[in-house]
C-alpha cells in the first residue's frame, strides 16, 4: 500500500548560467523529526516554473529474459527465463540479400548445430 506523507518546509533550487536545474534540495521545517527512512531511487523529477516539485519513481528495469544459446550470422537461438527456446532471425532490405534463402539457411545452420 503506498503512503502519502506531507512535511512542511523550504526547497533550494541551483541552477546553472543558462538557468539550468543542476541541484535541488528540501530542508524541512523540524529536522528532528524522523518521519522517513534514508535512502535513494531513480526516477523522473520534475520542476515547475511556479516552484512546485514531482517526483516519481522508475519502475524495476526488466532484465534480459533469454541467455544465448548460438548465434547465426542473421540470427540467435535462445533459453528464455520461462524455459522455452526462442530462435531469432533478422535480415534487413538494405543488405541486398534473397531474405527467404537468408532466413532458411540460418534456420539450418542453427537447427543443426544446436542441441537441445
Amino acid at each position: 500500500m503506498n503512503k502519502t506523507l506531507l512535511v512542511d518546509g523550504h526547497a533550494a533550487v541551483t541552477t546553472s548560467d543558462q538557468g539550468k536545474v543542476v541541484g535541488f534540495q528540501f530542508l524541512p521545517d523540524d529536522q528532528d523529526r524522523q518521519l522517513i527512512d534514508g535512502g535513494q531511487a531513480s526516477g523522473t523529477a520534475q520542476l515547475m516554473r511556479n516552484a512546485s516539485f514531482d517526483f516519481v519513481v522508475s519502475p524495476k528495469r526488466q532484465r534480459a529474459n533469454s541467455t544465448l544459446i548460438r548465434k547465426a550470422a542473421h540470427g540467435r537461438i535462445s533459453a528464455t527465463r520461462d524455459q522455452a527456446v526462442q530462435l531469432t532471425l533478422k535480415v534487413f532490405r538494405r543488405e541486398g540479400l534473397d531474405i527467404n534463402e537468408t532466413m532458411r539457411h540460418d534456420f539450418n545452420d542453427l537447427m543443426n548445430n544446436v542441441k537441445l
